[in-house]
């Protein structure tokens, strides 16, 4: 079953709230933004004069919190406990806690959010028996390719969002945000927060939605990036989206799989391994198209079974001479690392001026 929109899930949430908080909430999704609002929603809701207690996940304890569950507080109000970032804490006391998710006292909750529960565990089946909300990310592209980028959800909620705080855009603007501030909701909200202060913009959006004129110049967040992202850049043949994704990922930093930051160092080995994938297998793709292999039956035969339209695009614009030449300078900008020790940023970006430079 698909996570629905991360709205709807609020609105679910809100909902339920209403009438009574769930002795027992889990929430749970890739987006921490939206947990992190999921989770606010929650805690607010929690009956008043309740021993209420709010941990972190990574901080060690001894599971005497865990106490609250179990009945009346000293003062008899029950004890509420609120667990953020809680893989490692169900973790060290899932065992612990799975026998009082059935036995917990009267008056008592918890609130658990977590990126991940894993539900092929007891504790996982146990604590999705209860009231659960799944919170995804926004999608920053629609499904269909050959529709425009206007209707990504992403684009869709930022105009939403824009007109609760009073400064209302038009899609084009509001995409013209995603692309300049970055795909994180949490940061694209403190944007329209601090445009929303502005008596300029204030003005304008009285009188009509923002436009991209009226946010030039106004926009003050750099958008974060990817090696996918510039991969993609590179074989659209996007010489400005190239650069400003180099320029992201050195400014602000890449994310790994798990959310965190990569070692700065690691940006430059990662952005040339996953370029080099990328381009060679568009390469491999164009000697098959050359060869007489039908466009459509190019995805198949590579094994592209994810955004084959995307791929199959990327090898029909691109000549064999102009993807060979960005193997090559790839290769030789591995030696030069190595010979000159220069930058890794003025390395890259040396690198993508020389491949436009080419013409081909």
């Amino acid at each position: 079953m698909a996570v629905p929109h991360p709205d709807k899930e609020l609105d679910r949430l809100r909902s339920r709230v209403k009438t009574a908080l769930s002795p027992t909430t889990l929430i749970t999704g890739a987006s921490a933004y939206f947990r992190s609002e999921a989770t606010d929603i929650a805690f607010a809701a929690v009956p008043q004069g309740r021993d209420l207690r709010v941990i972190e996940g990574q901080t060690e304890t001894d599971g005497s919190e865990l106490h609250s569950l179990r009945g009346a507080s000293l003062f008899g109000g029950g004890g509420w406990l609120v667990v953020r970032r809680a893989e490692p804490w169900l973790a060290e006391h899932g065992d612990t806690l799975l026998p009082l998710l059935t036995s917990m006292g009267r008056n008592c909750g918890l609130i658990i959010e977590a990126q991940k529960v894993d539900k092929r565990t007891k504790l996982g089946k146990a604590l999705a028996t209860h009231d659960s909300y799944e919170f995804r990310e926004l999608y920053d592209s629609p499904f269909d390719r050959t529709k425009s980028p206007l209707e990504a959800e992403l684009v869709s909620w930022v105009a939403q969002r824009s007109r609760g705080l009073n400064v209302r855009m038009t899609l084009e603007a509001a995409f013209i945000a995603v692309i300049t501030v970055g795909k994180d909701p949490g940061e694209m909200m403190a944007e329209l927060r601090r445009l929303s202060t502005q008596p300029d913009v204030q003005q304008l959006a009285k009188t009509r939605p923002l436009t991209p004129d009226d946010l030039r110049g106004r926009l003050t967040c750099a958008f974060e990036s990817t090696p996918f992202e510039l991969a993609e850049a590179w074989l659209d043949h996007d010489r400005a989206r190239c650069l400003r994704s180099l320029d992201a990922m050195f400014g602000r930093g890449v994310k790994g799989r798990d959310g965190k930051a990569m070692d700065p160092g690691g940006v430059f080995p990662f952005t040339m391994s996953w370029l080099f994938q990328a381009v060679a297998k568009a390469h491999r793709g164009r000697m098959l198209l050359d060869a007489g292999t039908p466009a459509s039956a190019i995805g198949q035969q590579m094994g592209v079974h994810m955004f084959a339209d995307r791929f199959v695009r990327q090898v029909t614009r691109n000549p064999a001479a102009r993807l060979q030449h960005g193997l090559s300078l790839l290769l030789d900008t591995q030696r030069r690392l190595r010979s000159a020790g220069e930058h890794h940023q003025r390395l890259l970006e040396s690198m993508v001026a020389r491949y436009f430079g080419a013409e081909l």
